[in-house]
């Protein structure tokens, strides 16, 4: 390693040198550079009478120091990679409400499970919702089919109302096929008097 002092003027030819000829005078960025490879390689930064690099030349009679001195070695950076997203939340378990015989709207308790449904999906990222209406084996399977849609509607309006997007809400009616519990037919059955929710991504 060298030491050189040297005036504001040789300074700033230096400076001009590094940079390709640019004026003294003007603010420089601090010049540092490598020259070489292996043992052979150097590296310079023009430095004040304090140590600090050179940002701009301060006056005629201000003296620097040019140090020339063996590079560090260069070691690699090790790559990490990227950390994993995290899963995706699992998505809730499949609700179920239940009706009252021959009924469409809720009961209180239906009401109540409802509720906790939505309050449980209102933060969530769904990609769809599948409301299913069901009923018993209790009366004609043309009107059950139309009952169990109308099971299904209810539940989804109510869905869209607590502020689910409608886009997302789709309904299917099954009337008394897809039983839960397997009964004769003609058999009230509080357990096949169902709407189901299913949940999509």
């Amino acid at each position: 390693m060298f030491r050189l002092a040297i005036t504001c003027s040789a300074a700033a030819a230096v400076v001009a040198l590094t940079v390709g000829g640019a004026r003294p005078g003007l603010a420089q960025e601090a010049m540092s550079g490598m020259y070489g490879s292996g043992p052979q390689r150097v590296c310079s930064v023009l430095l004040d009478k304090t140590d600090k690099a050179v940002m701009n030349v301060a006056g005629d009679d201000a003296v620097y120091t040019l140090h020339t001195y063996d590079c560090p070695e260069v070691v690699p950076v090790a790559q990490v990679a990227p950390a994993a997203p995290p899963p995706p939340a699992p998505l809730p378990a499949q609700g179920v409400i239940y009706f009252d015989f021959d009924k469409a709207n809720l009961n209180p308790t239906a009401e109540s499970t409802l509720n906790s449904i939505i309050a449980d999906i209102n933060h969530r990222e769904l990609g769809g919702i599948t409301v299913n209406g069901y009923t018993d084996t209790a009366g004609p399977p043309n009107y059950n089919m139309q009952l169990s849609q109308r099971r299904a509607n209810t539940v989804a309006a109510d869905l869209v109302k607590a502020g689910i997007p409608a886009h997302i809400v789709t309904t299917k009616a099954f009337g008394e096929t897809d039983l839960a519990v397997e009964t004769p037919d003609n058999t009230p059955d509080q357990a096949n008097r169902r709407a189901t929710i299913d949940f999509m991504r």
